[in-house]
């Protein structure tokens, strides 16, 4: 009984040349030539075709922007057993270093037939079971100059690429020259936005990176952190790089998060998100004629009610104190032709005035304190109410709570929240705070009405405890510490009022 013909291998195309290049390679032939490799694989592949070859004449590629491969043990185990079932991609090294001359240098093994696309953790496990590598030849991408994205888009899916490895690919596309939303539309990634937010992990220091890198931080937190920039709007100088890990260590010793910890330098700068400029805090500033408040007549903590006129308002013994606070005398100095009567009595009464300055010092050291706990307090505040998240409901509760059962506070309360939400660009235009609720409350935004509720509830909190320092009762020091746990500011208190908590006393200070 005759033996029955070998059966010919299938290919996309055939017929003509096709054939005899079939019978040249013996494919046609009962006994294939001993070590040759059999059917279909033994012909050169045509581009697009799906082939079989040795990964030992495989050479990566370099734009791959892998970091490591990762997971490989339980890769080369299932090709060991199983083989490569799902292609990789490559050229023809030599064409990819004709049409990428400024990467044949960079190519690891030039002698090599083929140069990788998508494949690497595959090729490796290939070479490491013994086993050979499948493939489908895509000469084409290098032709068309579109290797990069074609990387990005067969890689951008995969669970095991980091959101580093991923921005370093589009990294590629943006040195070609390339916008967004170009990269965008060749990569598959979806928007413009999309992209920034891998690229901008690339502007973060190296550690930073590393650790996005590893999966310790999430790509949300790298990318809120690549947003904080130096006072020229940079974000990958060495300024930058300092608040950036400032605001990393934050996150690592006490477990905050990016946005709180972002919001805590803003505290620590004075510096507000619309321009990187020191703010003008709203605590009993005079108005000049042309009703702009002079940051330099800003008084010792207390906050403007909007009511007070240049002349300043009288205390309860009806002296016409100036709101910005006591001032403290400059002791008087001697000279060589100064008055010796005075020169004898300022010698006579030397230990009691330095007693006095050393009073009048000690106050002034302290109402500094307290000015500056206020205006970090209130910028605080600001930042809370930029939040979208800005209170629970229970929070929200308990503040609404205070603010309705002292109705007495509105009317400064509700000046400072004006100034609040007016700065934040929120709400109606309009300068007086009773014309400015009136129109929130007769409006249809019951998010928004919510959000001024807050506002003034918050500043009735933060109004009465200016005022009150240093005699804090129980609701101001709950005030301070809503700001303290509240996850969007994670508010850090300064020394002072750390000791207005009973943290520490002023011994120790």
């Amino acid at each position: 009984m005759s033996e029955p013909a070998r059966r010919r291998p299938k290919r996309n195309k055939g017929a003509g040349k096709l054939n005899d290049a079939r019978t040249e390679a013996g494919v046609d032939t009962t006994e294939p030539p001993a070590g040759s490799p059999s059917g279909i694989h033994a012909l050169e592949p045509e581009d697009g075709e799906l082939f079989e070859y040795d990964p030992a004449d495989i050479s990566p590629n370099p734009m791959n922007r892998r970091l490591g491969l990762r997971n490989m043990d339980d890769m080369i185990d299932s090709v060991r057993r199983q083989g490569v079932h799902t292609p990789g991609a490559a050229m023809h090294t030599k064409l990819f270093m004709e049409q990428y001359p400024e990467w044949a240098d960079q190519v690891p093994h030039p002698e090599r037939t083929y140069i990788l696309g998508p494949g690497h953790r595959r090729h490796a496990a290939a070479l490491a079971a013994g086993k050979p590598m499948l493939l489908i030849l895509r000469d084409q991408w290098a032709k068309d100059l579109t290797v990069e994205e074609n990387l990005i888009s067969e890689n951008n899916d995969r669970d095991d690429l980091s959101p580093i490895e991923q921005a370093l690919q589009l990294e590629l596309l943006r040195r070609r020259g390339m916008t967004g939303d170009e990269i965008a539309e060749r990569s598959g990634y979806g928007n413009r936005g999309s992209v920034s937010r891998f690229l901008n992990l690339l502007d973060l220091p190296q550690e930073i990176q590393d650790e996005v890198h590893e999966g310790r931080m999430s790509h949300s937190s790298g990318y809120t952190l690549s947003t904080i920039k130096d006072a020229d709007g940079n974000r990958d100088s060495e300024t930058a790089h300092e608040l950036q890990l400032r605001a990393f260590g934050w996150m690592r010793d006490e477990g905050i998060s990016a946005d709180a910890a972002k919001n805590r330098l803003k505290m620590q700068s004075a510096a507000f998100p619309a321009g990187n400029m020191k703010i003008e805090v709203p605590v009993s500033i005079d108005a000049d004629q042309d009703g702009q408040r002079d940051v330099d007549d800003v008084s010792r903590g207390k906050h403007d009610t909007g009511e007070a006129d240049a002349k300043g308002q009288p205390d309860g013994d009806g002296d016409n104190t100036s709101v910005s606070g006591p001032k403290t005398p400059i002791p008087h100095q001697a000279s060589g032709t100064s008055d010796q009567g005075k020169d004898q009595e300022l010698q006579d009464s030397g230990a009691d005035q330095n007693e006095d300055q050393d009073l009048d010092q000690a106050e002034q050291d302290r109402l500094l304190a307290a000015q500056e706990s206020a205006e970090r307090r209130d910028l605080a505040c600001r930042l809370l109410l930029a939040e979208e998240k800005y209170a629970s409901a229970p929070d929200l509760s308990a503040l609404l709570v205070n603010a309705v059962l002292n109705p007495n506070e509105w009317k400064n309360a509700a000046a400072l929240a004006h100034t609040w939400l007016s700065n934040l660009g929120k709400g109606p235009t309009t300068e007086r705070p009773t014309t400015y609720f009136t129109k929130i409350a007769a409006g249809n935004d019951a998010n928004f009405k919510r959000r001024a509720a807050f506002a003034i509830a918050l500043a009735a909190n933060e109004v009465r405890a200016t005022e009150n320092d240093p005699e804090w009762d129980d609701r101001d020091r709950a005030h301070l510490k809503f700001l303290i746990t509240n996850k969007a500011v994670a508010y850090e208190p300064t020394e002072y009022e750390q000791e207005l908590l009973g943290l520490v006393s002023s011994e120790a200070q």
